[in-house]
């Protein structure tokens, strides 16, 4: 079995992911590299991580027996490179052995790294982590978290096996104590792995072989937006866009809630395929304990977009206003360059035209590459501050504060649906806010079509625009997202525009999952064999959509799974646990205020829903977490 992966000068290798048969690893997002770099692409031979078992082991440490587990060497949730990992616990005293037979080109990779034992002081003996081929020592480094902050993390090492290729191996790793007891901490090797590498140019820029551009606005409803019907529109600039482009009526989210929706957008696969789920009430549980928390990151056995593309000789960039779409939560693998922005002062979130200024930065320096960028706005998601020049003058009398300046998280039980519902006046203003984030947006999006214009880019750049998940603005109840699979949740805008599309409208069903397989054939590059979505442009046929969350609200408060499935205009919306549905026809009650009875049609969308389960394979749990993911969801109003 044979994976690549892809590696970036002047950073750490980051995590793998499986193609097909394969894993792809993408680069550390600390930067670009130089513009005359050829990608390094690295095929992963032996994966000696998943292979390990006891049989590996040729020495034991006295009453500690060797295991895979998970270590977190920094107990601080910003630090870099300390972050929760799948490893391979190893007590001094332990002889891990592999016999394993050389290919050409090949590296060793692997990482070492210790969590510190609190208890115990700088005088702390250090663990030494010892690599030897067929005996003789090759690579050594002592790590010890009590005496250095610096080593509260984990050391990624790079082994050269050119000279033995075509030999068989054996290959040696051995913990030992520095300096006797008391040990600093608990050891492990993590990330073990035999590679071989080679190159891929770069993708001369050129107007035949055209960009491509995802701009994602997180909390976007498509039917807030003037070419979706809105009256007045608060998009003018989109809705120019979309008059030169491809818009399609029906385009559907696979999640009220970005993580998984984005991951799906990410990776081609449904949540319940790709793992980034979200749990219920244990996020903070330890991982590995079959905590929600394994949860929130990222697989690092799933192709991702950008890895895909890179592979292709496509040189990648991101930019994040959304603190969990990040290299903290693996979603960000595959991109060269990839910046998190932080707002500052009163603003939660860093505005679209931050967002913008910095992608063209890196394109005016990258003009003479073929490229794919992904920008994640924040401009439409809570609190609702829209520019002063696009604010409602005055909020209704009786509006209640926390409503007026347009900041839901006061209201969070009401969202729950606890407590006392907005009145209509209130919910007006909300929604007269939220149209003015939209307008805010769009005025950045002027900006940057006008940026890809002076740079000469905007004729061979394929644009596509489109959102994670609605927002609920009291319809059913509630406000916010996350636990609801009505249509203000999940009907989201899809436009494409550019020199590779076809103008138009259509109305067949589109969902997130389709996306990947969209933009790999706009960058010609063929999409792994098996997923479930489709190039939109390629074909009409729209089978069933389904969406799902585990952040639907029982009788009792507790968070229950919600499935919807659509069909046509028939969707029904299941809560396996507790035996529900509700059937709709959105062509005639477009609103879902009035479920039907109709047993045909609910038998026929529960065996849809049925078949679905069972050709979606369930996603093994993560081999590394975001220490910081419980703080990041509650700023984002998920957890309280």
């Amino acid at each position: 079995m044979e994976w690549e992966a892809v590696r970036c000068r002047g950073t750490t290798l980051g995590p793998l992911v499986r193609i097909g048969l394969g894993l792809l690893a993408a680069c550390s997002p600390d930067g670009g590299a130089p513009r005359d770099e050829p990608i390094r692409i690295e095929t992963v031979a032996r994966d000696l991580m998943h292979e390990f078992t006891q049989a590996e082991i040729v020495q034991r440490a006295p009453f500690m027996t060797p295991r895979l587990d998970g270590l977190q060497p920094s107990p601080h949730v910003d630090a870099h490179g300390g972050g929760y990992r799948r490893a391979i616990i190893a007590p001094p005293g332990t002889v891990i052995r592999y016999r394993l037979r050389v290919p050409p080109a090949a590296v060793l990779r692997y990482g070492v790294g210790v969590v510190r034992d609190e208890r115990q002081g700088r005088g702390a003996s250090g663990i030494r982590f010892d690599v030897a081929i067929d005996g003789t020592p090759r690579a050594s480094r002592v790590v010890n978290p009590a005496r250095s902050r610096h080593h509260r993390r984990w050391f990624d090492e790079r082994l050269s096996l050119a000279r033995h290729a075509g030999r068989e191996i054996e290959v040696t790793l051995t913990t030992s104590a520095e300096a006797g007891r008391p040990l600093a901490g608990t050891a492990g090797w993590s990330a073990l792995r035999v590679v071989r590498e080679r190159h891929v140019e770069r993708q001369p820029a050129r107007r035949e072989t055209p960009n491509v551009i995802v701009l994602l606005v997180d909390t976007l409803r498509a039917d807030r937006l003037g070419c979706y019907g809105a009256v007045p529109s608060p998009s003018p600039t989109l809705d120019a866009l979309a008059a030169t482009g491809l818009v399609f009526e029906r385009a559907n989210a696979q999640a009220p809630w970005t993580m998984p929706s984005v991951a799906s957008l990410l990776t081609g696969l449904y949540p319940r395929a790709h793992g980034v789920l979200g749990g219920s009430r244990d996020w903070g549980r330890p991982p590995g304990t079959g905590a929600a928390a394994d949860f929130g990151y990222l697989s690092d056995h799933v192709p991702t977009l950008a890895d895909l593309a890179l592979a292709s000789g496509v040189t990648t960039f991101g930019v994040s206003a959304n603190p969990t779409v990040t290299p903290a939560t693996n979603l960000a693998r595959g991109f060269e360059t990839f910046l998190v922005l932080e707002g500052g002062g009163e603003e939660r979130w860093a505005g679209a035209a931050e967002l913008n200024a910095r992608f063209l930065a890196w394109a005016r320096d990258r003009r003479a590459d073929r490229f794919l960028a992904y920008l994640h706005y924040m401009d439409t998601h809570d609190p609702y501050a829209p520019p002063e020049r696009h604010t409602p003058e005055h909020p209704p009398a009786g509006v209640r504060r926390a409503v007026a300046r347009g900041r839901i998280h006061p209201l969070r039980a009401q969202r729950r649906g606890e407590g006392t519902p907005l009145r209509p006046a209130e919910v007006e203003h909300l929604g007269a806010l939220y149209a003015g984030e939209i307008h805010g947006w769009d005025d950045a999006l002027a900006h940057l079509l006008g940026g890809l214009e002076a740079l000469g880019l905007r004729g061979q750049t394929n644009v596509i625009v489109t959102s994670d998940h609605g927002e609920e603005l009291q319809e059913h109840g509630r406000l916010g997202h996350g636990s609801q699979l009505f249509e203000e949740s999940l009907h989201v805008p899809l436009v494409l525009a550019g020199p590779s599309i076809e103008p138009g409208r259509r109305a067949d069903l589109v969902q997130g999952i389709d996306l990947l397989p969209t933009v790999l054939g706009l960058l010609d590059v063929a999409p792994p064999p098996g997923l479930p979505g489709r190039d939109v442009r390629a074909t009409t046929d729209g089978g069933p959509v389904v969406a799902e969350t585990r952040y639907g609200i029982g009788p009792d408060g507790e968070s229950v799974e919600l499935v919807a499935v659509r069909h046509g205009d028939d969707k029904l919306i299941h809560a396996p646990a507790l035996g529900t549905l509700a059937l709709y026809d959105l062509a005639a009650n477009p609103g879902e205020t009035r479920p039907r009875r109709d047993a045909a049609r609910t038998a026929l969308l529960l065996r849809t829903l049925e078949r679905w389960r069972r050709e979606t394979p369930q996603a093994e749990a993560a081999e590394r977490r975001d220490p910081a993911l419980v703080e990041k969801l509650q700023a984002l109003g998920y957890l309280d």
